[in-house]
């Protein structure tokens, strides 16, 4: 059974959305041009910096037009916000020119023209429209952040331009042009915040974390710029470094949602749930409508235990966001927690009905299926999932697990096989293949699966069980009492290690060990 988890990239339980109909890529291309005037007060790079980003500004206007589009072909329907941020985050620039026309002969004020070359791929929408929808949200609000930010530097720039044209006091005058500078910096700040959204969204972490840095080097009071690296920190690994850059980014900006629910979700994946209830209440404190806080702190309250907590927020996602397919996943599987298999098994078919193409819900409604022995239903939700995510090493296993139910020993073993491919840590696989082995009369094989489950996992009391079984069948009766043995050592009331050793004792002719193994099962037993 597998939650899916709103969060920063794929974290503990990740989620894998929308997979769309394999098609060619569609590669569009946009020129867009920018002007500004540059005054004598301005520097060349930053007024072509200025230029470009209008023309880039010009190009993503086109783009969007595309992505909207685009996604309604393959029936998404996207609200204006994502549609921005998504021709904002996907769009390449491939060129850039710039020419340089003075104003007057006179000199003093230049216009700087950037023309740009910039494509758009469209597997890179559907990538986006597979995603994890934190990881996508998180990107539309950096953007509309982002582009506030601009629209404020923009005001900001004109009124310095404006009064410094009618300045007349040395004094004021420099005063005015240091403040030009200051906007400078964060415009420039900016821009590499909007780059390094770019590279997280296409995996470069590392070239990201540099572009993040570089915007807190030109203004270390943006708290977008930590919360962006925060995330990029996150997405690494790097939890503490991630949690200061979260840290510093609610002490510039006291009242920053977003990073308290990305430091919540930092403290989740380190199992401190206390710590990330606490940011994700803050989040919701201070915007009761935020749907992806409460389905955080659902998420961290299911792994507390506390299912009750976890379905009354799961109950608040839904009651936010109806469409909220994962929300229903995720309460489906607190019901199943619970053994209410019938809600359970409703939250899934209404996750499935808004979303046919994830996975891990088909995974999660077979789990519940085999459960029941429901073996033939289980079968064709793990072949949907299979079918959805070719590379999904547990669906291969539990079909494995429902074929042996129907006795399809060699389907069994072939999804075993697959499984094992896919992941060769897979423990359960090995157990799994080896216990078909062990029914087929082939003990070496068996052996040496369970041998190898038992590496994996060596705390596992039903592989060193199972081998013993095998080694004892085979008449290897020393290392099958090692294994029971063991068995009684990881579970002291495992009656049925007991059972068996004593039978071997007794076989053995080791009566008094017999028998103490035998009082053992009656005094847990009671029979």
């Amino acid at each position: 059974m597998r939650n899916l988890k709103k969060a920063i990239g794929v974290l503990l339980m990740g989620a894998s959305l929308a997979f769309l109909p394999v098609a060619h890529a569609e590669i569009m291309t946009y020129n867009g041009t920018g002007e500004y005037i540059m005054s004598d007060f301005e520097t060349p790079d930053i007024a072509k910096q200025r230029a470009k980003a209008r023309a880039e500004q010009y190009a993503v206007e086109q783009a969007g037009v595309y992505v909207k589009s685009y996604t309604r072909t393959v029936n998404n329907t996207l609200v204006e916000d994502e549609i921005i941020a998504i021709a904002n985050t996907i769009i390449k620039i491939v060129d850039v020119q710039y020419v340089t026309n003075p104003i007057s002969e006179s000199g003093g004020s230049f216009q700087i023209v950037a023309k740009i070359r910039a494509t758009v791929d469209s597997n890179r929408i559907d990538e986006w429209l597979k995603r994890d929808q934190q990881k996508n949200r998180e990107l539309v609000e950096q953007n509309k952040q982002l582009q506030a930010d601009k629209i404020k530097l923009d005001a900001e720039l004109t009124e310095l331009r404006k009064k410094l044209t009618n300045v007349t006091n040395p004094q004021e005058k420099q005063k005015l042009e240091k403040a030009v500078v200051n906007v400078d910096s964060k415009f420039l700040a900016n821009q590499k915040i909007e780059e390094g959204r770019r590279l997280y969204s296409d995996g470069k972490y590392i070239e990201a974390v540099a572009m993040f840095s570089q915007a807190i080097g030109l203004n270390e009071k943006n708290s977008v710029a930590y919360n962006g690296r925060g995330i990029v920190y996150s997405k690494q690994g790097n939890y503490k470094q991630a949690i200061d850059d979260f840290t510093k980014a609610i002490t510039l900006n006291p009242n920053y949602v977003n990073a308290y629910n990305n430091r919540g979700i930092t403290y989740d994946i380190q199992a401190s749930y206390p710590q990330a209830i606490a940011d994700y209440t803050k989040a919701i404190d201070m915007n009761p409508n935020y749907a992806d806080a409460y389905y955080n702190r659902g998420v961290a309250y299911s792994s507390q235990g506390n299912y009750m907590q976890a379905i009354a927020d799961y109950n608040k996602v839904i009651m936010l966001n109806p469409n909220d397919a994962e929300a229903y996943n995720n309460r489906g599987n607190v019901y199943n927690i619970q053994g209410n298999y019938e809600q359970a098994i409703a939250d899934y078919n209404k996750a499935i009905a808004l979303n046919l193409n994830d996975s891990k819900v088909y995974y999660n409604r077979g789990y519940i299926y085999g459960d029941q022995g429901n073996y033939p239903q289980a079968i064709v939700d793990y072949t949907k999932a299979i079918a959805l995510n070719p590379n999904y090493s547990e669906a291969y296993n539990n079909r494995g697990n429902a074929y042996v139910k129907q006795g399809a020993y060699q389907q069994a073993i072939a999804d075993f096989d697959k499984a094992i491919f896919l992941n060769s840590k897979n423990a359960s696989a090995y157990f799994n293949r080896g216990g078909i082995y062990g029914i087929q009369g082939n003990y070496s094989q068996a052996i040496a699966d369970y041998t190898k489950a038992i590496a994996l996992n060596q705390n596992d009391s039903e592989a060193y069980f199972n081998r013993g079984c095998i080694y004892g069948n085979e008449g290897s009766y020393t290392q099958a009492i090692a294994d029971f043995t063991k068995v009684i050592f990881i579970n002291p009331n495992h009656v049925k290690a007991y059972q068996v050793r004593g039978i071997v004792y007794k076989h053995l002719g080791k009566i008094r060990q017999a028998n103490a193994d035998f009082a053992k099962v009656k005094e847990l037993t009671g029979k």
